[in-house]
């Protein structure tokens, strides 16, 4: 009984040594640009752990490399329904439903996400840009600024806050965050900035 025992924590310790090792192989495939061997790589994992939560999630971020927005989408819906609290998943179905013009779903990813994890500034930032798109200027320049509260260098935040700024006609407070932007390296900063700021 003892000796069946040791065999099934050995063989499970070994199963869960194996399944380890490939999914650092596919993250290597991923991490070196290689996201259609990374995607099959994923996938032989998947097929024989099911449940795996790691796999599919970089199997949809490898998926949004290649532009295949629906698988993408699927494989980050598989994770929330493994994990229903998974923080990263709702903020990437969030932005991808952001760059898909779908402003109100991503919001509402963005929003679940700040739910379960309140110091996100991402979750802000994705929930801010919705916002914008979709007219909620106040709350877009609320979550901006949460955004910012939680990491000041965030330069992304600093431009888009910018932007809304300039919308408002707040052209010194806009070019001050368009300021703050370029010196935090954002591409298009320093050119809206000249473009704003006189």
């Amino acid at each position: 009984m003892l000796k069946n025992n040791i065999f099934y924590v050995i063989l499970a310790v070994i199963l869960f040594s194996c399944g380890h090792n490939d999914l650092s192989i596919a993250d290597k495939l991923y991490e070196s640009g290689k996201y259609k061997e990374a995607i099959e790589s994923y996938s032989d994992i998947i097929e024989n752990a099911p449940r795996n939560v790691n796999a599919f999630y970089n199997r949809g971020r490898s998926y949004e490399e290649i532009n295949n927005i629906n698988k993408a989408e699927s494989d980050f819906k598989k994770v929330l329904q493994l994990d229903e609290k998974n923080v990263s998943a709702m903020l990437s179905l969030a932005k991808l439903y952001y760059q898909n013009g779908q402003y109100s779903k991503a919001l509402i990813y963005s929003q679940n996400a700040l739910k379960i994890n309140e110091n996100s500034g991402d979750g802000y930032f994705l929930a801010a840009r919705a916002q914008h798109q979709l007219g909620y200027v106040d709350a877009a320049m609320e979550s901006y600024s949460l955004a910012l509260k939680i990491n000041k260098n965030y330069g992304e935040a600093y431009l888009y806050r910018g932007a809304l700024k300039v919308h408002l006609k707040q052209t010194k407070s806009a070019c001050e965050d368009f300021k703050k932007a370029e010196n935090l390296n954002v591409q298009e900063a320093s050119s809206i900035r000249k473009t704003y700021c006189k």
